[in-house]
């Protein structure tokens, strides 16, 4: 491939399908040939942005990077890679959608297998090794536990500002308020129409 400054980057997209679960769609491995050499990411959702994100990193010059998935129809393609690298896709508790990619920090695990990082503080000699089975640890200080915004249920937090126990507990307390605000909304709207 060329290596022109407008000379589109050319990506291909391939289903890994043993990485593929019953509870997760499989991870995609997106390649693109640059001045003879291959590089190549990984990712569940959004191999294409990490693949451009890498393209970045390596000192590339912004142009066009169109994409062409394999068993897939037609083609994607973004006027920038640069533009590309800012993005990754994301789903947690919501529907999959587009969101801002920001760098994980040190010390969390970045991957799975060879790519694992983390970092971790010296071995000390009077480390105590935790028992394997969690049940026979002590039970965590009745101070360090709270109590539930939602299901008024004790639990121990996972940070120092969590009030819910779960993020089916946040939820249902994020829609009861929404739910209040408008129901208040409505009411002064009634009250101000009727003096």
């Amino acid at each position: 491939m060329g290596a022109g400054p407008l000379t589109p980057i050319t990506v291909t997209c391939r289903p890994l399908e043993t990485t593929r679960t019953a509870n997760s769609p499989c991870s995609w491995i997106a390649a693109a040939t640059i001045e003879d050499q291959t590089y190549t990411a990984t990712a569940r959702h959004g191999a294409p942005n990490e693949l451009a994100r890498q393209l970045v990193a390596a000192g590339f010059a912004d142009r066009p990077m169109g994409i062409r998935y394999q068993g897939l129809a037609g083609s994607m393609t973004y006027r920038s890679f640069h533009a590309a690298a800012t993005w990754t896709y994301g789903e947690r508790d919501q529907p999959l959608r587009r969101v801002r990619y920001k760098e994980r920090p040190e010390g969390l695990f970045l991957g799975s297998g060879a790519r694992q990082k983390c970092v971790s503080s010296p071995v000390a000699d009077d480390v105590e090794i935790p028992p394997a089975n969690r049940h026979e640890t002590e039970a965590p200080a009745q101070a360090e536990r709270r109590r539930c915004d939602e299901c008024d249920s004790n639990f121990l937090p996972a940070r120092p500002w969590s009030r819910f126990c779960s993020p089916a507990c946040r939820l249902r307390a994020h829609r009861r308020l929404g739910r209040d605000t408008r129901t208040q909304k409505s009411s002064a709207i009634s009250e101000s129409a009727f003096p």
